[in-house]
Order: C-alpha cells, then sequence, then structure tokens
C-alpha cells in the first residue's frame, strides 16, 4: 500500500484543500487557530487555596497540576492573594487560619459578596470548598476528590459539613466542569447532585517519584517484620478497627509488629491511645520519602480498609513497590490499587483480622502473582501521564470555549 509521506504528502493536502467549499476552509482554519491559541496563551487562573491548610496527599497531586502546567495558568491563587510564590512556614499558617475564619462566616451568611478575582478568566478550583469565596462561573473547572462530607456526614464535624453544603449547591447552581480522581468519586458525586454540568471528567492519580526513587532510611526503633498503614490519623480511615483487628490477629505474639506512619488527623489522640494500649504497634507519625521507602521495601503487607477515600494513592504506591495491599471493597481503594489488592469489609473485625493474617501467610505463587498485577497497574499512572491528561482536558476546554465565542 503507497502512503505519501513528506513534499507529497504536503502536496496532496494542499490539492485536497483547494476543493473545499469557502465555508468549510473557514472553519478549518478557525479550529486550528484556535488550537494553535490554547496551546501557546495561558487561559486559567489556579485556586490553590487548598495549600494554605493542606498537606496531605491532596496537596503533592495539586501543587503537581500548578507547578508542572505553567502553561496554562496566568497566575495562582491563595484565597484573597496572588502570589508568585506558596506560601510557607508561620505565613500560610496565618492565613491558612483567617482563611477558615472567612469560610465559616461566609457558610453562616455574616459574610456576602465575592472575593474580587480576574474577571471572566475562568477558574481552576482545587478543591470544591473554595467555591465559597464567590463568583463561581460556568466556565471554572473544579477538582473534586471525594463527596465525604455529604454521603458520609458523620465522618465530619458540623461545620465542615455545612460548608461542604454550600459549596456543592453552588457547584450544582452554576454547573461548571467538573473533574474527578476516581470513578467512585464521580459515581457518588452524580448520584447526589446529578449530571447537568459543562463535563465530568475522571483522571486517576498516580505513583509519587519519590517513592521509588533515592535512597532508603531506617526509621527508629522498628521491628524487623511488620505490617504497614501510610495515612493521616483521620476518623475516616478506620484506624482503630485496623489495630484491634491485628490484635486479634495473632501477629504480635509471633514477632510480626504493625507499623502507622502519616500526618495528624483528626482522630490523632484516639489512634495515639490505641497504639499506645496494643502490644506490637508502632506510631511513626509523619516519615520523610527516605524512611517512607525503607518501609516499603521491608513491609510484609499494607493496610488500609479506609470507610472513605477519593482515590487511595497510599494503596497504589504499595502496590507500586511490591506490597499486597489490604483494602475495603467496593471503594476508591480498591479502583486504585488494581486487581492483584485484598477487599474486606471495612466495619468487620473479624474479615480485617483475616487480612492481616493472610498478608503474613501468602504463599510465594500467589504473592508473586498478585505483585505483578498491582505493579503492571501502578506502571500506567505515572505523573506523566497525569499532567498529560490534564493538559489536554485544558486545551480541549479552552478551545471548547473559543469556538463558542466565535
Amino acid at each position: 500500500m503507497f502512503v505519501a509521506k513528506g513534499p507529497v504528502a504536503r502536496g496532496l493536502f494542499i490539492d485536497n484543500v483547494a476543493q473545499l467549499p469557502l465555508f468549510v476552509l473557514r472553519q478549518v482554519f478557525v479550529l486550528l487557530w484556535l488550537c494553535e491559541m490554547a496551546r501557546a496563551v495561558p487561559r486559567y487562573e489556579a485556586d490553590f487555596s487548598l495549600a494554605l491548610i493542606n498537606r496531605t496527599g491532596a496537596y503533592h497531586v495539586c501543587r503537581d497540576i500548578v507547578k508542572g502546567l505553567p502553561q496554562h495558568f496566568l497566575q495562582i491563587r491563595y484565597w484573597r492573594f496572588v502570589c508568585q510564590s506558596e506560601p510557607q512556614g508561620i505565613v500560610r499558617k496565618m492565613l491558612g487560619r483567617l482563611m477558615l475564619i472567612e469560610i465559616d462566616r461566609r457558610t453562616r451568611g455574616a459574610i456576602v459578596g465575592s472575593i474580587p478575582a480576574s474577571g471572566s478568566v475562568p477558574t481552576v478550583f482545587m478543591d470544591p470548598l473554595y467555591v465559597l469565596r464567590g463568583g463561581l462561573k460556568s466556565s471554572d473547572i473544579v477538582l473534586c476528590h471525594d463527596v465525604g462530607p455529604i454521603t458520609h456526614r458523620w465522618l465530619f464535624n458540623g461545620s465542615t459539613v455545612t460548608a461542604y453544603e454550600r459549596a456543592y449547591a453552588m457547584i450544582r447552581d452554576v454547573g461548571p466542569g467538573m473533574v474527578f480522581v476516581s470513578e467512585v468519586s464521580r459515581l457518588a458525586f452524580s448520584q447526589v447532585f446529578g449530571e447537568a454540568y459543562r463535563f465530568l471528567e475522571v483522571i486517576p492519580l498516580y505513583v509519587r517519584d519519590g517513592v521509588v526513587q533515592g535512597h532508603a532510611e531506617r526509621p527508629v526503633a522498628v521491628p524487623d517484620r511488620f505490617i504497614l498503614t501510610v495515612s493521616a490519623t483521620e476518623e475516616r480511615k478506620n484506624f482503630t478497627r485496623s489495630i484491634v483487628a491485628y490484635a486479634r490477629s495473632g501477629l504480635a505474639e509471633r514477632g510480626v509488629g504493625y507499623i502507622i506512619c502519616g500526618p495528624r488527623g483528626n482522630a490523632e489522640a484516639e489512634v495515639e491511645a490505641c497504639a499506645r494500649s496494643t502490644q506490637g504497634v508502632v506510631k511513626l507519625g509523619f516519615v520523610s520519602d527516605a524512611e517512607l521507602r525503607w518501609l516499603y521495601e521491608r513491609a510484609s503487607g499494607f493496610v488500609l480498609p479506609s470507610l472513605l477515600e477519593g482515590f487511595g494513592v497510599p494503596a497504589l504506591e504499595a502496590g507500586r513497590r511490591g506490597l499486597v495491599p489490604l483494602v475495603s471493597e467496593g471503594g476508591a481503594l480498591a479502583e486504585a490499587a488494581g486487581a492483584g489488592c485484598i477487599t474486606v469489609d471495612p466495619e468487620n473485625i473479624a474479615e480485617i483480622a483475616d487480612g492481616f493474617l493472610r498478608l503474613v501467610d501468602m504463599s510465594e505463587a500467589e504473592r508473586r502473582e498478585r505483585v505483578l498485577l498491582l505493579q503492571g497497574h501502578a506502571a500506567k499512572l505515572t505523573r506523566t501521564r497525569y499532567l498529560e491528561c490534564w493538559s489536554e482536558l485544558l486545551t480541549r476546554d479552552a478551545i471548547d470555549q473559543d469556538r463558542g465565542a466565535v
């Protein structure tokens, strides 16, 4: 079969184009011009207010968007302030505290009106909460990690639930573009708030480079054999049931410890007390990437039967490092980890205890089979792919909006 290339192909293209009607030519060249302009000109403001109060996985993911795709963003907003660089240290904490006070007052109706923004420039909100600053437009895009404050409100305090209720009501009324981190989150959102939006896209998350690259460093006072959990100490992470299940498994008596690490959350005091009173449990708190690499390399398995997740990056990371994850059935964690994980009912302590034992006693043949599935799945979910998906979405959205204005 003859395939035209180089000058021949260009000549055939020109000859064919010359035969097109004038109105078709106009549409073709308008579309090409829009494509080029959408790639070349920053079109959006990024609302990264989340960075003032959040240092969980959501922060790192959103930071990668605003730092990794500068060609798409005119500026980055931190609530009331547009900054060249991200606020840090005491400044960040002070701004975050003031923002939360204002969000609370806006939720209660004590403040009305919008914070001055960038006029008609579309905004990419890195979390639904921050649309409360007002001025939400249908041309905007909102990244939704989960709808937990609506579907699992018993896991959150009353003010958080009320604030998200108001934010989601604004989103439902305006109908901006929506992006989700998992199909589970998209489905949960659609079931509550419908599908009357410019678009409902899913862009799955990825394994951070810091988890797989670099030297490893052993944390202080950890056992040689252990099961691992990596997560913030939030109530929705189900730590108490996991610790009780570990105790029931009898693994402590067999010399297999249970290590918990991650930043402080709203259940810190409860988790700390439960860990202190349970033989074999070591609670490390926040660890460096080097220490996390060591833990992933040495663990016998990973446990996170969470009650609520938007995506479940730790389970994906564990699979990438060759650990079989024990996660909640039917949720975002199982979607994130892939076919090689073990699933349990997160409210059934006996099932979780059996899961601990399966991780330790699993045959090498079964472990190899599961790890092969897990690593094959994780290898497809890279930071490069994630940013490419976001870039394609923003480019396509800019073209669609320009086309509507022509």
